[in-house]
C-alpha cells in the first residue's frame, strides 16, 4: 500500500469499516481470511441426498468455524465451485486437494464447534438467528431434522442455557421477534464492518458471515405474507431501516433482497433503494437472475491478485459509428463466480470486443476468481467498474436517511474509497445505475483515474438523441442508447429474437453525423457470446467495435471533448 493510499484511506474512511486483513498487506472494505492451507479438504454437497438441504446449513456453518484460523474446508456446491477448486491449484494457492466423504468431514472437523442452535422450521428467520449465534459462538445451525446426528449441547438440561440453545423454545409469533431479540442480545458481538440481507433458505455464503460474524436480515415482502404467516412486511422494512442506519455507513451490504426467483423479499429495488439511503452498497452474493449464491468466501477471501489490463488507443475514421458492448451484472459477485465463467469459456469469446463489468469490491472478496478472467481476457476486452463506484447503489438516494450535514462527508468518503478500488481493479471506465443529480454525476466523473462513464442500466426515461454523449466535469459520459429485448434467451428462437430486436434497436438509435458513438447495452439476455457476433455481422461495416476505454479517446481524438 503506497503512502498516497493510506493518506486517502485514513481518518473517517477507517471510522468507516475498512477492516485490516488477516495476514494479507494493505486495508480492505470487505473481510478477508487468512491464506488458505496448502492442502484443503473438500467435498461435494451435490453427493447428499437425504437432509440435503439440513445438511448443507450446518456444514456452511462449520465452513465458517474452521476457516476462520486456516481455510482448510472448500465445499462444492456445483460444478463451479469445483471449476474454482482447479483453478486454485492452476495459481498455486493449493498444493492438493482431499476428497472427503460426508463422515469424514464432520469426523475430522466437527470438533471446531462447541455447540449447535436449533432452529424453528415454523419460523424462518430462526435460520438467520440460528447463523448469527453460531458465528458468535463457534456453533453450527442444525435443524431439528437432523440435531440428533450431533452430540453437541442445544441449551437443554443438563447443559447449560449458554451452552446452544433450541429456537423452538421462544415460541416466536412472527420472524420480526426473532430477529428484535437476535440483535438485542448479540448485537455488541456482531461485526460493524459489514452486513448481510439473506433469504433463509440461502445456504452458500453462510461460511462467509459466519467466518466474520456478519450481521444478517430478511425482509419479507407484501406477497410473502400469504405463504408466510411469519412475515410482517412494513414492520420488517421498519425495522432493517432502523438497524442499518445504526450500523456504519460506507460498508458492504452481502446477500441479495429479493429470492433469487424473485418472487419473495422487499424486491431488488426497494432493497436497493433502503441500503443507499442507510449509505449501505450491495454486493449481490445470493441467488439472482440465474447465478446462485456465492459460497467458499472464507476461502476465495484469502487470495491475492494483482489485476492489470492493457489499455490501447483507438484510431478515429470519421466516417464510422462506434459501438462499445459492455456486459451488465458485473456488480455481483455471484455473476463473477457462475456466468462470467461460462461466457469467458465460450468458445466465441474474444471475436468481438466487449466490455465487462466488475465489482472493484469483488478484489476483496475473490480475488482468484477475478484473477482468472484478467489473465484469460482477449484483446477486445476491457473490465470496466460495475454499477457506480465501490457497488450498486441508488446514486441520488445515497445516504439521505443521515442528516444533512452528514450526507457531504459519507458521499465524498464514497468517492474516495470508490477511487482507491477502481484503481485495484485497473479500470478507467466507470459504470452507472441511473440517471442522477449533475452535481452527483459531477463529482463522481471528478474520481482519479476516470475517463469516463458509461451511465444507466439500459436506455433511460430522459435519454435523448442529444444527450447520449455529454460532459461532467471534463470528463465523457456515454448514456445507452438501448433498452434490453427481455431478461432470458435460454431457447434458439428466444436469442434469435433478442438479436433482431437489438439490431432494430441500434440501428433505430444512430444519429445521422459521425463519427458517431453508441453506449450499447448488454443485459442478461446475453447468454451466449454468439448473440454477439450475429448483431455485429447484421449491422454491417459502417458500424466498428471498439473496447468502452478508447471511446473517450476517440471522442477527443473527433473533437468532441
Amino acid at each position: 500500500m503506497t503512502r498516497r493510499e493510506f493518506v486517502a484511506l485514513s481518518g473517517t474512511a477507517l471510522a468507516a469499516g475498512l477492516v485490516k486483513a488477516g495476514n494479507n498487506e494493505g486495508v480492505h472494505v470487505c473481510p478477508k481470511s487468512r491464506t488458505p492451507a496448502r492442502t484443503l479438504a473438500a467435498f461435494r454437497s451435490g453427493d447428499l441426498t437425504s437432509w440435503s438441504w439440513d445438511l448443507r446449513l450446518a456444514l456452511t456453518c462449520l465452513q465458517g468455524i474452521v476457516n476462520r484460523s486456516e481455510p482448510r474446508l472448500y465445499l462444492v456446491h456445483d460444478r463451479y465451485d469445483e471449476l474454482w477448486l482447479d483453478w486454485l491449484g492452476q495459481r498455486g494457492d493449493v498444493d492438493h486437494v482431499e476428497w472427503l466423504e460426508i463422515g469424514q468431514v464432520f469426523e475430522r472437523f466437527l470438533t471446531a464447534a462447541t455447540q449447535m442452535f436449533i432452529t424453528d422450521p415454523s419460523v424462518p428467520a430462526s435460520v438467520n438467528v440460528a447463523t448469527m449465534l453460531a458465528a458468535v459462538h463457534d456453533g453450527i445451525a442444525v435443524t431439528p431434522a437432523i440435531a440428533d446426528q450431533f452430540q453437541l449441547p442445544f441449551g437443554g438440561t443438563p447443559d447449560s442455557a449458554y451452552s446452544g440453545m433450541d429456537l423452538r423454545q421462544f415460541g416466536w409469533k412472527k420472524d420480526l421477534e426473532a430477529y428484535r431479540w437476535a440483535f438485542q442480545h448479540l448485537g455488541s458481538r456482531l461485526s460493524q464492518k459489514a452486513f448481510a440481507i439473506l433469504a433463509p433458505e440461502e445456504v452458500a455464503l453462510r461460511d462467509y458471515l459466519v467466518e466474520f460474524r456478519i450481521p444478517i436480515l430478511w425482509i419479507s415482502g407484501p406477497q410473502d405474507e400469504a405463504r408466510n404467516p411469519k412475515a410482517a412486511s412494513q414492520e420488517e422494512f421498519e425495522f432493517a431501516r432502523d438497524i442499518l442506519m445504526r450500523w456504519p455507513p460506507n460498508i458492504p451490504c452481502f446477500g441479495w433482497p429479493t429470492s433469487g426467483d424473485k418472487t419473495g423479499g422487499i424486491g431488488e429495488t426497494p432493497g436497493v433503494r433502503l441500503l443507499s439511503a442507510c449509505a449501505k452498497y450491495a454486493a449481490c452474493t445470493a441467488f439472482d437472475a440465474y447465478s446462485p449464491a456465492v459460497g467458499n468466501l472464507s476461502v476465495h477471501s484469502g487470495t491475492r491478485a494483482a489485476l492489470r489490463q492493457t489499455h490501447p488507443a483507438a484510431q478515429l475514421d470519421r466516417r464510422k459509428i462506434y459501438i462499445a458492448f459492455v456486459r451488465s451484472d458485473g456488480d455481483g459477485w455471484n455473476f463473477h463466480r457462475h456466468y462470467y465463467r461460462k461466457l469467458f469459456d465460450d468458445p466465441h469469446h474474444g471475436t468481438v470486443p466487449m466490455g465487462w463489468q466488475v465489482s472493484p469490491t469483488a478484489s476483496d472478496g475473490m480475488p482468484d476468481i477475478l484473477d482468472y478472467y484478467y489473465r484469460h481476457a482477449r484483446p477486445g476486452d476491457c473490465f470496466v467498474n460495475a454499477l457506480t463506484g465501490l457497488g450498486y447503489i441508488h446514486e441520488d438516494n445515497y445516504a439521505e436517511n443521515y442528516a444533512e450535514d452528514r450526507q457531504s462527508g459519507i458521499w465524498k468518503e464514497y468517492l474516495e474509497q470508490s477511487a482507491l478500488y477502481r484503481q485495484r481493479i485497473d479500470a478507467m471506465v466507470m459504470m452507472t445505475y441511473s440517471e442522477m443529480r449533475p452535481e452527483r454525476l459531477k463529482s463522481l466523473a471528478a474520481t482519479t483515474g476516470c475517463s469516463a462513464i458509461f451511465a444507466n442500466y439500459g436506455r433511460s426515461r430522459t435519454t435523448t438523441d442529444e444527450n447520449t454523449v455529454t460532459v461532467a466535469g471534463g470528463v465523457p459520459v456515454f448514456r445507452a442508447v438501448n433498452r434490453s429485448p427481455g431478461p432470458f434467451t435460454f431457447t434458439p428462437s428466444a436469442r434469435r429474437d433478442a438479436e433482431s430486436f437489438m439490431v432494430s434497436e441500434i440501428r433505430r438509435r444512430t444519429p445521422s453525423h459521425r463519427p458517431a458513438f453508441l453506449n450499447v447495452f448488454l443485459a442478461n439476455w446475453l447468454t451466449s457470446l454468439d448473440m454477439v457476433e450475429n448483431i455485429v455481422k447484421r449491422l454491417g461495416d459502417e458500424y466498428q467495435i471498439v473496447r468502452a476505454d478508447e471511446f473517450a479517446g476517440l471522442l477527443r481524438a473527433a473533437g468532441g471533448a
